[in-house]
């Protein structure tokens, strides 16, 4: 960021700690429109770094494509200007909604350095619905426990009866029946059991999460040989994770399960590692993530389920319990994360939140 050379350095400093604490993403650019200076937001919006981003033309951040507004009112003379909810396009093919400003950078400079703030409105829309919908969650989840005590105590009363009926019973083809009650209590009580969630205590330690990616690559491989496809498309660089390993195990298998249900014959899934910058998480804005996204190429989620598909018992598939992502949703909450999903037809995406900051 190019400030007077009369300005201290310690408040350059603090200038840019202040900007990087926004939520809002912001730049500076030349009278060329080449980035001078990006803080984290914009970071995290052009997923690059700013050593990467600094010196490139923001039209180069934009898709040829499909041609935002923005890139014509940067061209204009008189540039103070503000555009509500314009969609702008990425390069990647990414569109975003947002509303941006662009400023003279100094009021009595004429070298054509400007000040462009952009302020995405999914994501605030996206903060007031991770809130609710851990709340939604945390009373859904009190109420399936409830209710899984509540079954899950006369179930030994019940096995314990049909035990004791079986041995009492002299002819064998009556403990065909005593046997069937036996093997359906068990049923329940794992079902029970799983609606009641991980009550263990976390035991939190490094965790290299491409390690745990590879170990559930090879479990579901060997399960599904030659059905399932799995690319990889990791970030070698990330930390590793202050977590506890089972549990991310038993969160991203019940994940990855998930996609291989959703592909009917053959197909594929993507497992990608990213870190994302500034991203909140329900009321926390965290410096960087840890973002896993968990891709197939199966039939997508019904809309009318939606986000819905976290809450126990909810589920589209004819044998499916509804449990294996709540638990997982459960799992990744307690590491102070969050899972989003994003769906269509052609597949779905679940990616996965996790501080990093933790580490």
């Amino acid at each position: 960021m190019q400030l007077s050379t009369h300005t201290p350095s310690a408040a350059v400093d603090t200038a840019e700690r202040i900007l990087d604490t926004l939520n809002s993403s912001i730049m500076c650019l030349d009278e060329k429109r080449q980035i001078t200076y990006i803080n984290s937001a914009g970071e995290a919006l052009f997923e690059s770094s700013a050593a990467s981003l600094v010196g490139r033309q923001f039209a180069s951040l934009l898709s040829a494509l499909e041609p935002s507004s923005i890139l014509d009112k940067l061209r204009l003379e008189s540039i103070d200007f503000t555009e509500h909810e314009a969609v702008i396009t990425l390069v990647n093919g990414k569109a975003i909604t947002a509303n941006y400003s662009i400023y003279r950078f100094d009021s009595h400079s004429h070298d054509g350095e400007i000040l462009l703030e952009i302020r995405q409105l999914e994501r605030q829309a996206q903060f007031a619905q991770d809130e609710l919908k851990q709340q939604q969650q945390l009373a859904t989840q009190q109420l399936a426990r409830g209710l899984a005590h509540e079954i899950n105590n006369p179930l030994g009363g019940i096995r314990g009866a049909a035990q004791l009926l079986q041995r009492a019973l002299d002819r064998p083809e009556w403990t065909e029946y005593t046997e069937v009650i036996i093997s359906e209590v068990d049923r329940l009580q794992s079902l029970t059991s799983n609606m009641l969630g991980p009550g263990s205590r976390m035991q939190r330690k490094p965790v290299n999460i491409l390690e745990v990616l590879e170990h559930i690559r090879r479990i579901i491989l060997a399960a599904e040989p030659g059905r399932i496809v799995i690319k990889r498309d990791y970030d070698p660089s990330i930390p590793e994770l202050n977590a506890d390993r089972d549990m991310l195990i038993q969160a991203f298998l019940n994940i990855v399960r998930n996609a291989v249900q959703a592909i009917d014959s053959e197909g594929c899934i993507t497992f990608r590692t990213r870190v994302d910058f500034r991203y909140t998480i329900g009321q926390i804005t965290h410096p960087l993530v840890l973002r896993v996204d968990i891709s197939d190429t199966g039939h997508g989620i019904p809309r009318d389920l939606g986000e819905t598909i976290f809450l126990p018992m909810i589920t589209d598939k004819a044998d499916g319990s509804g449990l294996g992502l709540p638990i997982a949703q459960e799992i990744i909450s307690r590491h102070g994360g969050t899972i989003h999903l994003h769906s269509s037809p052609s597949g779905t995406t679940f990616s996965t939140y996790l501080p990093l900051e933790q580490s």
